[in-house]
């Protein structure tokens, strides 16, 4: 909405230029109007001072008052400005030439003094006003001590120049009239107040033009008038030379306009627009009720059709709304539900927990939040009128009105979720179960098959090399037999030492025979061989004396992260380091190799690290993957020792 229309923009416009060519006019002429005496001009200027100084005080009760503690940085810099544009008229007014305690000369350079202190901040201050693009928000402490510094100020500058008047180049000088000084600070104000008024008109011309947002609604137009007659008004104090000289009182008269046009500026639209548009917020006024009955239907339509039960209790607990959806839910009519107690739906033994519960939630003055601090926590137990209980998923929020506190729950009947869950649960924990009963019976037919392979196939083989041995003795075989026998003989050698290298992968002899310690370090050793990734084991035999269940499954995850290593890594070295506490083993085993790529660890088919968590879990330890691309990979994995192990085959 524009802040003033274009008619009377156009209005001040043209009366600002008529004042302006009649003012140019006397200018022209002050050699004659320079010798017209006003008789009684110190009651004149009194008169004419206090009537300025007047509407500057409203303009500051306004700004200060108008809005009680809600103010913003605007408001109050334009009430400190005009409270001590005040004061220092106040003390212009009091130290006129002649006034009682104020004899002499001098006392007529402190009241120009004072003078020239007061419009310096009104025409600073109203410049500011135009260039200002944003506001902001002030608490009332500090709008206090702004107010608290500005007084200070003010009376500082007060006592220096009643004081020290000399400390300013004088204003004006007996029988002589006003100094050059003087006359340059009046041309200084005729150029501001020019260009305040110069900005004011080209804001109000801008297409974005609006109402300036915040507490204090200013009419642009009455300030752009206001400025204009600041600006003439100096222009009139800059060319008296006694104060008893015609363009003194012309010079005020124009102030006593441009403070009035602040008035309206800044006061009037505040204050007493509301009064002349009665009629019109009548209107509004109906037109706000029946937008506020439109939403309340709109609000009503809302609860009546949504699917989870609403339920608005006072702080008495009796039930005040309830919609369709809380009644079914609990197996009640609405009309059964209003004003009774909410502890009809709420199970006996849960009441007197969940009444000290709500009222502890309103004294803590949130105004919402779930009910319980976990997901399976989030549900509470209702009340059907059959007598079941069943779980319920809830959300409880308050509100004051009138200073009585009101509960509003939004809740769902969660029995299938919880059902649900609990087989998910059950069917999770079969799972691992099944799981760990299946890398047992793997286990198991590992340490068979290399068992066999081992001592029966590899028994076989090592017989037949003997008998190719015996065989090569005899000294009636041809050359060509010979070197028959010798091929045999390398292929029996290269079969024995696959047979072991495949019963090393199924089942390490050194596991059973030596020991975690010992499978790890011929595990160790292989690898670096096989693969030329150096390797360090770093444990002591006595950290890896161990049951069977938890050397094989830190055997094989070892086994499993070096055989990734190798697959995928790309890493020069490997480290695996053992730490043992009195109730924990403690593992890790990190590379420095190009790491696993964001996601790469929750695709599907990532069995082998799935197979280490299981194996983990079975152990009922702890597994941690940390991984950077670019840096390497690190596996965390921490035993308990004090805990039994279930066997699943048991």
């Amino acid at each position: 909405m524009k802040n003033t229309s274009p008619k009377e923009l156009k209005r001040l416009t043209w009366l600002s230029m008529a004042l302006l060519v009649l003012s140019t006019y006397l200018w022209s002429q002050q050699a004659l109007f320079s010798e017209i005496k006003i008789s009684s001009a110190l009651t004149i200027h009194t008169a004419l001072e206090t009537a300025t100084i007047i509407i500057f005080a409203s303009v500051f009760i306004v700004c200060w008052n108008a809005f009680g503690n809600l103010r913003k940085l605007s408001s109050l810099i334009l009430a400190v400005a005009f409270l001590n544009a005040a004061i220092f008229g106040f003390f212009h007014a009091i130290s006129f030439q002649g006034m009682p305690g104020f004899p002499g000369a001098i006392d007529m350079h402190k009241s120009l003094s004072f003078w020239l202190l007061s419009r310096y901040l009104i025409s600073f201050t109203l410049l500011g006003l135009v260039l200002q693009s944003k506001d902001s928000d002030i608490s009332e402490n500090r709008s206090i001590v702004s107010v608290i510094l500005g007084l200070f100020a003010t009376f500082a500058l007060t006592y220096l120049v009643f004081r020290f008047p000399e400390i300013l180049p004088a204003t004006y000088l007996k029988d002589l009239g006003q100094t050059a000084f003087k006359i340059h600070c009046e041309m200084v104000l005729v150029a501001t107040n020019a260009l305040t008024a110069i900005l004011f008109y080209r804001r109000i011309r801008s297409p974005d033009s609006v109402n300036s947002e915040g507490h204090l609604k200013i009419k642009r137009s009455l300030l752009f008038f206001a400025a204009a007659m600041m600006a003439i008004s100096e222009t009139y104090f800059s060319l008296y030379r006694l104060p008893d000289e015609i363009f003194v009182v012309i010079g005020h008269l124009f102030q006593v306009l441009a403070a009035f046009a602040i008035y309206r500026g800044m006061v009037g639209i505040n204050i007493h627009a509301p009064y002349s548009g009665l009629i019109q917020s009548t209107h509004d006024l109906q037109q706000a009720a029946d937008q506020l009955l439109i939403h309340k239907q709109r609000l009503t339509g809302v609860i009546e059709t949504a699917m989870d039960g609403i339920i608005t209790i006072d702080d008495q607990h009796k039930i005040i709304l309830v919609n369709p959806a809380a009644a079914t839910i609990f197996g009640y009519a609405v009309e059964d539900l209003l004003g009774t107690s909410i502890d009809a739906v709420i199970p006996m033994r849960h009441r007197a927990v969940h009444n000290t519960h709500v009222k502890q939630f309103g004294e803590r003055g949130t105004t919402r939040r779930k009910m319980g601090t976990s997901f399976d926590d989030y549900y509470v137990t209702g009340l059907h009128a059959n007598g079941h209980e069943f779980p319920i998923e809830a959300s409880i929020s308050t509100l004051m009105e009138n200073d009585k506190r009101f509960y509003t729950v939004i809740f769902r009947d969660i029995s299938e979720r919880k059902i649900a869950k609990e087989k998910l649960a059950q069917y999770h924990s079969e799972l691992s179960q099944l799981s760990s009963a299946l890398q047992s019976i793997r286990e198991e037919e590992r340490k068979h098959i290399a068992r066999e392979l081992h001592d029966d196939l590899g028994q076989l083989l090592a017989a037949l090399r003997m008998d190719l041995s015996l065989l090569q003795r005899d000294q009636s075989m041809t050359e060509k037999s010979r070197l028959t026998v010798a091929s045999m003989d390398q292929l029996l050698l290269t079969s024995i030492t696959t047979l072991r290298r495949i019963a090393t992968d199924l089942r390490p002899r050194a596991l059973d025979e030596g020991g975690l310690f010992f499978a790890l370090q011929s595990l160790q050793k292989e690898f670096s061989q096989r693969h030329g990734v150096h390797c360090d084991l770093i444990a002591d035999e006595e950290q890896l004396v161990l049951d069977d269940d938890r050397s094989t499954a830190i055997f094989r995850i070892i086994q499993e992260s070096l055989t990734n290593v190798a697959r995928h890594a790309k890493a020069g070295h490997v480290e695996i380091h053992f730490e043992r506490a009195p109730t924990t083993l403690s593992l890790t085993i990190r590379d420095d190799g190009r790491g696993i790529e964001e996601g790469a660890m929750n695709k599907t088919r990532s069995f082998g690290l799935v197979g280490m968590r299981e194996r983990i879990k079975a152990l009922h330890g702890e597994f941690k993957v940390q991984s950077t691309v670019g840096k390497g990979t690190q596996i965390q994995i921490q035993i308990p020792l004090d805990q039994m192990i279930t066997n699943p085959d048991n």
